[in-house]
């Protein structure tokens, strides 16, 4: 009984940069899997998490916590288009109202897109066919 419970604690310690472990887990009638908390805590999971389907396999990650900030590349197009002073400002206000909308959007539209049921070549090249169509 010692041996299983040694196995055990070697098998959930902690995680070096190469250590890999497996766990099977169970999926909820409403579809919900639990993180078992070392892999939680190993990676620094918070409220969110990136899934990510590559057509045989689901990959989750923890969501990245800092916020895209478009500031300085928003005052460097609008300051090679001339603004400046009270204008610049104005100018820069209207347009970062507008990114939360922007990546609302992105997001809708990533969600439209076709799922991958071949290899991931196979829909390369397929894309490359639509655009020589075009």
């Amino acid at each position: 009984m010692s041996e299983i419970k040694s196995a055990k604690t070697e098998y959930t310690r902690g995680f070096g940069s190469n250590k890999k472990s497996k766990r099977r887990v169970k999926v909820s009638k409403q579809r919900q899997v639990s993180i078992p908390k070392d892999f939680y805590k190993a990676l620094g999971f918070e409220d969110e998490a990136i899934m990510e389907f590559n057509g045989n396999e689901i990959i989750i990650r923890p969501a990245p916590t800092d916020e895209v900030d478009f500031s300085e590349d928003i005052l460097k197009d609008l300051i090679s288009q001339g603004f400046s002073g009270q204008e610049l400002l104005e100018e820069f206000r209207r347009i970062k109202a507008k990114i939360p909308a922007a990546l609302r959007a992105l997001e809708k539209d990533t969600e439209r897109q076709p799922e991958v049921a071949e290899s991931l070549g196979d829909y390369l090249d397929s894309l490359e066919d639509d655009e020589a169509d075009e």
